[in-house]
């Protein structure tokens, strides 16, 4: 016969407070490598500034919030109601897809099929499963100084050797590209991947050019690397001529291109999509483990897409085309009466963002601070530098603010560089 044991009378009780601080410290060393904390992104400011430029969120107003209100009703009330509340398609709704081929064949240019594109929870979404179908901890990755933030994170969890080659009012100088290319190869250290931002980019604002798309796409071949294009904001150009992707450039199996639907539609639905050869989409999809793209969301987004994109695109261009004539307007206006503390900077032509370079002289750390006393928040330079550098550049986002906080917030600008300099 076995003796009971009460362990009531046996173990001493275990409040919930000591139980998990227990549990936190004993865990210390089960953690993942790619779980290692990095650094935040450092925004100017307290949470909730009045005059918030740092990141890179869509129009309040302009999200068509009525129309796709209209539109889930409609859906749900439909033979394909149930469909959307059901596991889908692991690459997304087909004809979330087949209407992206017809949008990137008449304003990209770009000829796939449905089968060569995978739909994404967002564009980041994309980027990270990119990164994990090349990237073995130590493999090298190429990226712009500077570049996005959000593209820099899945290489340092992945840990990847990160190398940076500098943009000009050109985009990626392709001539230093090539001197790494050759440099790391020599080391015996090729890169695996170069990770570009063509269009509007995020934060420089500037364009690679023609000439250098078509240089970037020789060298892969040369150099045998994986292009990973992200183009979020190409849509939304208020001057100038389209120019070819790399994507459309390049061989094929050379480019995987990333793009989105968060800045010409809604962020919040969480509708990327990702262009490659069939192959590669299959080795995408396997990665991808969150059961397919939701099929809700997808088809809400196909039928705005075929209702009403090329009306809502053209009316996004013209709100924010406005919007950054009136931030420059209101840093040209605040810097008037000191141009020699004025920052320097490239006009985009397109996009969402101003990459400022501060004067010789200016303290970053100050001018963060003066400007986060006065309600302006930004994020400053060394968020989008891979070693960290880059403290004499801000990025404000020009997206979220009215045209009048946008002036007021320049204003704001050239007096706290002002207050940092006195």
């Amino acid at each position: 016969m076995t003796a009971s044991v009460n362990l009531a009378e046996t173990t001493p009780p275990v409040t919930p407070a000591a139980r998990s601080e227990d549990a936190l410290t004993e865990i210390q060393s089960l953690y993942s490598r790619i779980s290692a904390p990095h650094p935040p992104v450092q925004f100017t400011g307290a949470v909730g500034a009045k005059y918030n430029m740092g990141g890179g969120q869509p129009d309040p107003a302009s999200l068509p919030r009525e129309e796709l209100a209209d539109l889930a009703g409609e859906l749900l009330a439909s033979e394909e109601g149930a469909a959307a509340l059901s596991y889908g398609d692991a690459s997304g709704h087909l004809g979330l897809r087949e209407t992206l081929v017809e949008k990137l064949r008449r304003w990209e240019n770009i000829e796939v099929s449905p089968d060569e594109l995978l739909i994404t929870n967002g564009s980041n979404h994309g980027l990270a499963a990119v990164a994990q179908l090349f990237i073995n901890p130590g493999d090298v990755v190429i990226v712009e100084a500077p570049t996005f933030m959000g593209g820099l994170r899945p290489f340092r969890q992945l840990r990847a050797t990160i190398e940076m080659v500098p943009l000009d009012g050109d985009g990626l100088v392709v001539e230093d590209l090539a001197q790494t290319l050759r440099r790391l190869k020599d080391a015996g250290t090729p890169a695996k991947l170069l990770y570009t931002i063509p269009n509007f980019h995020n934060p420089a604002g500037v364009n690679l050019s023609l000439e250098r798309r078509r240089r970037v796409s020789a060298l892969a071949d040369e150099y045998n690397f994986v292009i990973l294009e992200d183009d979020a904001y190409g849509e939304l150009r208020f001057s100038g001529e389209h120019i070819q992707s790399i994507y459309s450039l390049a061989r094929k199996g050379r480019v995987v291109r990333a793009a989105t639907l968060s800045k010409i539609l809604a962020a919040g639905l969480r509708v990327g999509y990702l262009s490659a050869p069939k192959e590669m989409i299959a080795r995408l999809s396997a990665i991808k483990l969150d059961g397919g793209h939701s099929p809700f969301t997808g088809r809400l987004a196909n039928l705005y897409l075929e209702k009403r994109h090329d009306e809502h695109v053209a009316m996004l261009i013209d709100i924010y085309r406005r919007k950054r004539d009136a931030l420059v307007d209101g840093i040209e206006r605040g810097f008037a009466s000191t141009p020699h503390l004025k920052p320097t900077y490239e006009l985009p032509s397109g996009g969402f963002f101003l990459w400022l370079k501060l004067s010789a002289g200016v303290d970053g750390a100050k001018v963060a601070k003066e400007a986060g006393d006065r309600g302006v928040a930004y994020v400053a330079g060394p968020s989008f530098f891979a070693d960290g550098s880059g403290a004499e550049y801000i990025r404000l986002a020009w997206s979220m603010l009215s045209e009048e906080d946008l002036r007021t917030a320049g204003d704001l600008l050239a007096d706290a560089v002002r207050a940092a300099t006195g």
